[in-house]
């Protein structure tokens, strides 16, 4: 039997892996300018990769599990458990090291958001791991996953200026 939303997760996985082939080629071009990036575009190039690659895996999760013959009530809760041992530390990590790449610039309000919406992913992982209020089931692990790839696309879009400058 087929577990419940994994056309959705597949789905996620192959939009979270073109965005991170795409980035990819965006930084590729700027380097062949010959110019170096800045440590601040080094640690925007690291975002991209690291959210594209959290993204695709946290997709793939559930479906992996399922692969093993876990049963499908047991699968969310799991994948949630794994989901919040990776998002967690990454939440609270980027912007001490935003800070210390350009110590010169202000948190923007869009990070405050994002890092809220993110805290909400969490609390919706943590609500799936415990099976509160509901049984646990796929859209706190989908929720997160599109989290991280719209942080990740935000994210692109704001710095995407950065790449094109000489």
């Amino acid at each position: 039997m087929e577990l419940s939303g994994s056309g959705y997760f597949f789905a996620l996985a192959g939009l979270s892996m073109a965005f991170l082939g795409f980035t990819s080629i965006v930084v590729v071009l700027h380097k062949g300018t010959g110019v170096p990036l800045s440590a601040f575009q080094v640690l925007i190039t690291r975002l991209f990769t690291e959210l594209g690659l959290m993204a695709t895996g946290f997709a793939m999760v559930a479906p992996t599990l399922a692969l093993f013959g876990i049963a499908e009530e047991l699968v969310w809760p799991i994948s949630s458990g794994f989901m919040l041992a990776v998002l967690v530390p990454w939440l609270i990590t980027y912007p001490i090291r935003r800070k210390k790449a350009a110590p010169d610039q202000k948190w923007p309000l869009r990070g405050h958001v994002l890092n809220f919406i993110g805290m909400l992913a969490v609390v919706g992982l943590c609500a799936n791991v415990f099976g509160l209020p509901a049984a646990p089931n796929p859209a706190p692990l989908a929720f997160a996953t599109v989290f991280v790839l719209s942080y990740a696309s935000v994210s692109f879009f704001w710095t995407y200026e950065l790449f094109l400058q000489e």
